[in-house]
């Protein structure tokens, strides 16, 4: 009767090992936010979330513009926009995104404001108080210095 007993319950937990192995997630895609890495890695997020980066500009239309953009540790950002029209008008605008590193050189950033509005800077560098790379594409090299 004992042998009967054990010759079934190998099996069964063999399938249940089965089961817990395959319920466990593995999150890759934090990798690149982790601050916990270790050794010699570099983590660039404290850096970055450290200040508010400003950079002065003209839009397309020709209107000057000042850009305000706060990244946080939790991976939320806001990005506020002040555009001033030749009759002394002023606009602002506030939009709120979430933030991700693209590569684990953390050299590219990926910003969500809506699920069909994402920016992309590229070639990041943090240098002492100027954040420079890329925005939304290669014929746009951006210079944010911070406050």
């Amino acid at each position: 009767m004992k042998t009967k007993a054990f010759k079934y319950l190998k099996p069964v937990l063999l399938v249940l090992l089965m089961v817990n192995l395959a319920a466990c997630e593995v999150a890759i895609d934090g990798f690149y936010d982790d601050d916990h890495i270790g050794g010699g890695y570099y983590n660039k997020s404290r850096e970055l979330c450290s200040r508010t980066w400003v950079r002065y500009y003209y839009n397309i239309d020709g209107y000057y513009c000042r850009q305000e953009i706060d990244f946080y540790l939790d991976r939320r950002g806001i990005d506020y926009i002040r555009v001033q029209y030749p009759n002394g008008r002023i606009s602002e605008y506030e939009y709120r995104f979430v933030w991700n590193w693209e590569n684990p050189a953390q050299s590219s950033l990926c910003m969500v404001y809506a699920p069909d509005d994402v920016s992309h800077l590229d070639e990041v560098r943090i240098w002492g108080n100027q954040l420079t790379g890329y925005l939304d594409g290669w014929n746009n090299y951006v210079i944010y210095n911070g406050r």
